[in-house]
């Protein structure tokens, strides 16, 4: 039996190092040939080996495409196999025996190190297909899913409507193609080093035609000559800062129009960041709460609003262009079409893993350069970091046509105290957990863990039971709906004592730049060895910094006490 070949082209042997320094994900799996038995490392089951092509070969078919190589571990390092030639044969062959209706694919057998990995590269099928006995799986991001023969063909139907980056324009020629932006951009894809019309090629950017190639859309908005509204006239991306939370117009116009991007995007992208990062102002109120400059919205959550608008919006629409909107209190990014179907608003604001590409052209090839993040991966580590700052969840709408992702500034909470919120941020806790102990430092229900942190019940329960057994929380005095977990009597003494000594000391260090063992005695009304017991732990805890020795001892501010703004 002959196994079918692809349009696309063996790796050469660098192409494949640099293939396996990259990390899993939408469009990359690693397969190792080997498992451990009792005696140690052993051949992989032939049978199992032939069952990951079938479902690996279908799953990248179902969605954008992608590259399965096996005979490497998860990390990248290439273990190679012990079958003989009929067996590799046999693996390279099942998915013509197994996936319906017959996908095309590409094999590869090819050394690394002294092993030989075994690779399959799968173009994009126009149509669902399935693993005999095992339905259809989908890729998204680093993991396969099963999904419905018609939820993956609706999203086959949705491209081949809406997919305007894949038609092929007729006036355009290979010199309305800035061949030297698109090499210098493709050095940074594993391809570096081929030559560019032949990556461009490779990425289905151009196609072969008698005479001379055919472009596509995607080529021109990637690598087109400018001006680009020859080739799209909305293509770009236009800035807006706005005096205060609302809009106004009229003799209170508040709108001021910024910086209007209107390049391919090989340099669109980077220079939109360029320009966004000079708007992110620095955010006094997150400073009081870290104790450290920070900006308003977390470098990736901002970035990763920015890509996804070029890479995901509906080019179709050419009487619209991206806008980002900068408020005092949010930043709104907004682009043409509303999420391609099955995804739903409601799957982002849960997280969940899913994926539909509207762009798929584009989107590989802006993943393998690394301007943007594998697919499924982005919206949830946005939310990751928005938590982590302390800020609300992405926020996520759409209407008339229009997506857009707002994200706000102001944190989830004001908290009791800047000194509690630091000595919070030292627990060895998640951030869902430090996040309900700031918000609710004088006790929580499962429902308040529950709506701060958008989490189900069961989740709440345990991550709050971890706190209970890790001895930060006391058990609830009466259990059932509504009971309150309260923190332990040393975090609730710690609480009171910061509360009661730092801002008696920072307004007394203000005044006089030092204090001695009497001072403190006399503003707390306590003895020479409770001043001394308190003042070592203080200097223990940073607060202050001892200067001299025994009765000429002296304390100042330490790193610690930070006066808030």
């Amino acid at each position: 039996m002959t196994v079918p070949r692809a349009l696309c082209q063996d790796f050469s042997l660098d192409e494949l190092r640099r293939l396996l320094a990259r990390e899993e994900g939408q469009f990359i799996e690693f397969k190792s040939l080997s498992e451990q038995g009792m005696d140690g490392p052993r051949p992989l089951d032939r049978r199992k080996a032939r069952d990951w092509a079938c479902e690996y070969v279908a799953a990248f078919a179902n969605a954008d495409g992608g590259t399965l190589i096996m005979g490497v571990e998860d990390d990248g390092s290439p273990t190679g196999h012990s079958y003989p030639d009929e067996a590799v044969e046999e693996i390279f062959a099942a998915p013509l025996r197994r996936v319906r209706p017959e996908t095309d694919y590409r094999t590869q057998r090819l050394t690394i190190e002294g092993k030989e990995l075994l690779i399959f590269q799968v173009p994009m099928a126009p149509e669902a297909v399935m693993v005999e006995g095992d339905g259809f799986p989908y890729r998204v991001g680093d993991h396969v899913l099963k999904e419905p023969q018609e939820v993956i063909n609706e999203r086959k139907q949705n491209y081949r409507r809406v997919g305007w980056e894949q038609r092929v324009r007729a006036e355009a020629t290979i010199a309305d193609v800035d061949l030297e932006m698109a090499a210098k951009f493709l050095e940074r894809t594993i391809y570096k080093g081929r030559p560019v019309e032949e990556t461009l090629g490779r990425y289905g950017l151009v196609l072969p035609r008698a005479g001379a190639p055919a472009i596509t859309n995607a080529c021109l908005l990637l690598f087109g000559r400018t001006p680009l509204v020859r080739w799209h006239p909305r293509a770009g991306l236009r800035f807006f800062r706005v005096a205060g939370k609302e809009i106004q117009r009229g003799a209170t116009r508040n709108v001021t129009q910024l910086e209007r991007v209107e390049l391919p995007l090989a340099s669109a992208i980077e220079e939109s960041i360029r320009l966004a990062r000079d708007q992110i102002r620095r955010s006094e109120r997150l400073h009081d709460l870290f104790f450290r400059e920070m900006p308003e919205y977390p470098e990736f959550a901002w970035q990763e609003a920015i890509v996804n608008a070029f890479s995901h919006r509906d080019y179709e629409d050419q009487a619209r262009e991206i806008e980002v909107w900068f408020f005092d209190d949010r930043m709104e990014a907004k682009s043409p079409g509303e999420p391609i179907p099955p995804v739903t608003i409601a799957q982002l604001r849960e997280r969940a893993a899913t994926h539909a590409s509207r762009n798929p052209l584009i989107v590989r090839v802006l993943a393998d350069a690394g301007i943007m993040r594998e697919e499924g991966e982005g919206v949830p580590r946005m939310f990751e970091e928005m938590e982590g700052s302390f800020l609300r969840f992405p926020e996520f709408a759409s209407e008339g046509g229009e997506f857009k992702v707002t994200l706000r500034n102001e944190p989830v909470f004001l908290g009791p105290s800047p000194d509690w919120q630091r000595r919070v941020q030292d627990l060895e806790l998640s951030s869902s957990q430090k996040r309900i102990l700031i918000a609710h430092p004088d006790g929580f229900s499962n429902e308040d863990y529950r709506t701060l942190n958008q989490v189900d019940r069961d989740q709440a329960y345990r991550e709050i039971q971890g706190m209970v057994e890790e001895g930060i929380l006391l058990p609830p005095e009466a259990h059932g709906r509504g009971a309150i977990y309260r923190l332990a009597p040393n975090l609730h003494e710690a609480r009171a004592f910061l509360a009661k000594r730092l801002p008696v000391l920072r307004a007394h260090l203000a005044r006089t730049g030092s204090l001695k063992n009497a001072d403190y005695r006399s503003l707390f009304d306590l003895t020479r060895f409770g001043a001394l017991r308190e003042l070592r732990r203080l200097v223990s805890d940073g607060y202050l910094k001892a200067e001299g020795e025994r009765r000429g001892a002296r304390y100042v501010a330490g790193p610690a006490l930070v006066p808030p703004k």
